[in-house]
């Protein structure tokens, strides 16, 4: 089955969304190495590890879910649903990001990528039914 510019993108915007997770990860521990944690309280600390792990988790799962999938919705009807989940969870994290971090690039850079994955996919997943 050869590629389209579409597929390419997407897997290009999945490839980021997955970069930004393991880079939310590794940001997760610089402050562990720094001691900067240990001015939480302990519930504190292990909350702010435990959300910001599953966020970069998420970011990674999701983005895969989206790379492998992407080539898939056109063979196979039942993978829309579970593809268009991860697009709209992607979508949550990405406006969330910049609702609670707006002064964070970061955040910034995930919304778009997340955006944009959800603007190439929708004319694409919404043709196929």
């Amino acid at each position: 089955m050869k590629r389209t510019s579409k597929q390419i993108i997407i897997k290009a915007l999945s490839i980021g969304v997955v970069l930004m997770g393991f880079t939310h990860i590794a940001a997760t521990f610089s402050p562990l190495i720094a001691d900067k944690l240990a001015l939480l309280p302990d519930g504190a600390q292990d909350a702010f590890l435990y959300f910001s792990l599953m966020c970069g988790a998420l970011l990674v799962m999701g983005g895969g879910v989206t790379y492998f999938l992407s080539g898939k919705i056109a063979e196979y009807d039942f993978v829309r649903k579970p593809y268009i989940l991860a697009l709209s969870i992607l979508n949550v994290d990405g406006i969330l990001a910049v609702c609670n971090m707006p002064h964070n690039p970061f955040a910034w850079v995930i919304f778009s990528l997340t955006i944009c994955l959800m603007l190439v996919n929708l004319t694409r997943v919404s043709s196929h039914q």
